[in-house]
């Protein structure tokens, strides 16, 4: 099988392309022909370009980041001509329409849309998504198949559940080796230490952390927090007005999620919308941290309520305080016993293995459906 994958998004750490990447490595391991269409990273980021070619040889590096333009289309057509794919698999919408209209005549390889974003399609969406020529619609959850399911208008058959994986980076806590970063980032080594990871945005709700760490402080508990992202800087503001300066830690956006994960005790993910699974939940139940999430749609399927972490009422800091004493207070013994189940279960739902077994049963189906 020869399969082609398109991103179409800026680098390797952003959205949907780091499914992407992960989905290369387990089907190049499984011995499928993989080519790649990448949009160059718009932060220059060449280290992270070296990691895209050792991972994936045959990439072809383009302007798919953006609408297509006759330029880009007759590119795209050109490496489908070449490559001739037995499946093309496009993440984000602009790696969609390429797959479109610059394989446009060309009816021979199967074509999927994947889709990881859980707010309601509009008309456009739906209309795309019901193409005859799209063959499968890839939903990364089962919360996000139901809303795909419910506009009515895409078969069932159509839409295709393959789960998320988590960063194969966290699929073995036992070598990952965090030693100086707790220094580096100015943290003491003896502080219990919760983490939100990921950039930051209004729907991802880091407001709301910030407000139970604010309630914790007020009750005494001695714990820092850490917030580690893109643009987390713009929550100093915030940081200053609740007094949180010496408990709260603003780290940009790391390469090294795992090490981050290795020296927290808890991740806590606040947020309020769009996402599904939420890479940053797999990543931490891999590692074996112990979570406390809002209770929102594929959330759900990333942590096991009451299992490996607790689901709180979404938008409700006194809710997520509630849920943050709860692993804070607790022995560490016991907070460790929640991170094995949360490893054990992240490895049996969502590890590279099953996930790429899965992918090549939904590809096989696009494959049928075109013939």
């Amino acid at each position: 099988m020869r399969v082609l994958i398109a991103v179409g998004h800026a680098g390797i750490y952003a959205g949907g392309a780091h499914q992407a990447l992960y989905a290369i490595m387990g089907l190049r391991r499984s011995g499928v022909e993989v080519a790649a269409v990448w949009g160059p990273d718009a932060a220059g980021d060449s280290e992270a370009m070296v990691r895209l070619r050792a991972v994936c040889p045959n990439v072809h590096i383009m302007a798919i980041n953006h609408n297509p333009t006759f330029e880009t289309l007759r590119q795209f057509r050109r490496i489908l001509l070449d490559f001739d794919p037995d499946v093309v698999e496009t993440f984000k919408s602009s790696a969609q329409y390429h797959a479109l209209l610059g394989g446009f005549g060309l009816n021979r390889f199967g074509l999927l849309f994947y889709r990881g974003i859980s707010r309601q399609m509009d008309y456009f969406q739906e209309l795309k998504y019901r193409l005859n020529r799209v063959d499968i619609v890839v939903p990364n959850c089962k919360s996000l198949q139901e809303i795909i399911l419910r506009s009515g208008r895409i078969e069932a058959k159509k839409v295709q559940l393959i789960y998320d994986e988590v960063d194969p980076s966290c699929s073995d806590p036992t070598v990952v080796d965090g030693t100086g970063l707790r220094q580096e980032l100015g943290i003491p080594e003896e502080a219990l230490l919760v983490t939100h990871l990921g950039n930051y945005s209004v729907w991802r709700g880091q407001d709301i952390t910030l407000r139970a760490v604010k309630i914790l402080k007020d009750r005494g508990l001695d714990f820092r927090m850490l917030f580690c992202g893109e643009g987390t800087e713009k929550l100093k503001p915030l940081v200053d007005e609740l007094g949180l300066n010496d408990r709260v830690t603003l780290s940009p956006y790391r390469r090294d999620p795992a090490r981050v994960l290795k020296v927290s005790d808890l991740l806590v993910n606040s947020s309020i919308g769009n996402e599904s699974l939420s890479g940053a939940l797999l990543n931490s139940q891999a590692m074996g941290i112990p979570a406390v999430a809002s209770r929102m749609p594929g959330f759900d399927e990333s942590v096991g309520d009451g299992e490996t972490g607790l689901l709180v009422p979404v938008n409700d800091s006194e809710a997520f305080a509630e849920g943050m004493a709860k692993f804070l207070t607790m022995p560490r013994e016991e907070r460790v016993e929640w991170g094995r189940r949360a490893h054990a279960r992240a490895m049996e739902r969502f590890s590279s293995g099953s996930r790429v077994r899965r992918r090549l049963e939904v590809y096989q189906m696009a494959i049928n459906h075109r013939k």
